[in-house]
């Protein structure tokens, strides 16, 4: 959808409120607000540069007087917008390619006026179309680094289809420095911090150490503050609570905007600031679709925007054969909070699957069986295999349905090798699941 469905509106006074919120929740914090402000001045004022005819006040190029109303374009699309943010681990001097900190999607619902963030946990084991399986944060460098069609955006965009079904219209990237003065351009934030955290492990932006300590409390903070609050794991939840601090972020710039009357001092700094800050910010969005956006999500009520993240309840720890610690997640629990979400958006797997128990463990089959099918498989057959001695996991596949069996190979957290062609499964499916002693325990 991209190219969203957008149209020049009568002359409606500016909704800043709106503006600065989703422009906020894209650029994880406000960097993109800066550069609507100043194109969206520069392309509907079009101030000439002469001396105003009688009667009219003179209004500096680019900036606009209070009141003012400009044409802008309204969001006419019915579907549902999925925006991907991505925040990148990019410091000083590296050129890239980079791995992300931060991975968002953000979920806007034009006709039933709701809106959400799910958050993503970076070291979520998924599959990584072309690359095999890895943590979800190295697709962006990976598609980078090997020159994927469309590079790291590309490729992270296709692995969060891949693995979660979500398909992403929009991309918003952003780098520390944009986040830090993004916030910094608000004046900071208002955040009351639930527990003190203690972090000697913080890292700067040379890759040794920047000790981070906050207290508990209701406090302010700046730019700075508020990225190593958004950034560090030294609590007991580790990237779980991280996400929810990036998600509490998220709320309090909106309810900054919202409370305060920001926009003078906005304007009057707008284009030194977009100076800054354009080179840490990258999308896809058009300014009339930044524009129209902004102005749909101005319209839902704070009661109808949710924060999600695929957390501990969804996703079990894993240790890879190499060694690495990450999350493989429980599928039906995923399935559940992305249906629940997203609603009918998001595909089901539509598919005949047949599940054979190869171990002694009772039970098995009837379990993963029953988790396909709220994936969305048909499940066909149910049973014990020849034998219960497998050691080893298959899901063997019809030639034409190996895109279906690595989606349930990742669903089910099993290996990319698990899947194998066969073109007579001997059953009335397209995949066979033989159960082995290595399926993992739930």
């Amino acid at each position: 959808m991209l190219g969203g469905p957008i149209a020049s509106s009568k002359r409606f006074p500016v909704r800043w409120p709106g503006l600065l919120w989703i422009f906020g929740v894209l650029g994880l914090g406000g960097g993109l607000s800066v550069w609507s402000y100043r194109l969206a001045f520069q392309e509907a004022l079009r101030v000439p540069s002469s001396a105003p005819p009688a009667g009219e006040s003179a209004v500096s190029p680019g900036i606009p007087s209070p009141g003012d109303s400009f044409v802008l374009p309204e969001w006419t699309g019915k579907e549902r917008v999925n925006i991907l943010v991505l925040g990148i681990d990019q410091r000083e001097g590296e050129p890239g390619p980079w791995r992300t900190d931060t991975i968002m999607v953000v979920t806007i619902d034009p006709v039933g006026l709701s809106a959400g963030v799910l958050s993503i946990p970076r070291d979520l084991w998924v599959t990584i179309p072309g690359f095999g399986e890895n943590r979800i944060n190295t697709a962006h460098f990976l598609g980078d680094a090997y020159g994927y069609p469309g590079g790291g955006i590309a490729l992270a965009q296709e692995t969060v289809r891949y693995n979660l079904g979500i398909s992403i219209d929009y991309y918003v990237r952003v780098n520390f420095t944009a986040f830090e003065q993004a916030i910094d351009l608000l004046g900071g934030i208002d955040l009351c911090i639930p527990e003190a955290i203690d972090d000697p492990r913080y890292p700067d932006a040379r890759y040794g150490y920047e000790p981070f300590h906050i207290d508990a409390g209701c406090q302010h903070l700046d730019g700075r503050t508020a990225l190593k609050y958004a950034r560090t794991r030294a609590t007991r939840g580790g990237d779980f609570d991280r996400m929810r601090r990036q998600q509490q972020v998220i709320q309090a710039v909106r309810e900054r905007v919202l409370r305060l009357n920001m926009l003078p001092a906005l304007i009057a700094r707008a284009p030194a600031l977009w100076e800054t800050l354009k080179d840490g910010v990258r999308t896809n969005l058009t300014l009339e679709e930044m524009i129209a956006l902004a102005r749909l999500a101005a319209r839902i009520p704070e009661e109808r925007i949710r924060m999600v993240a695929i957390g501990p309840s969804m996703t079990r720890p894993y240790t890879t054969p190499d060694g690495a610690e990450v999350l493989v997640r429980v599928p039906e629990k995923v399935r559940e909070a992305l249906a629940e979400f997203f609603g009918p958006q998001v595909p089901r797997l539509g598919v005949r699957v047949a599940v054979r128990n190869g171990t002694l463990r009772p039970g098995l089959a009837t379990r993963v069986a029953e988790a396909l099918r709220t994936l969305g498989a048909e499940i066909v057959e149910v049973g014990n295999a020849d034998r219960f001695d497998y050691v080893e996991t298959q899901i063997l596949v019809r030639p034409a349905m190996r895109e279906a069996g690595d989606q349930v190979a990742g669903w089910l957290g099993l290996p990319l090798a698990s899947v194998r062609e066969a073109p007579d499964l001997a059953c009335a499916c397209e995949l066979l699941i033989r159960l082995g002693a290595d399926f993992p325990e739930r």
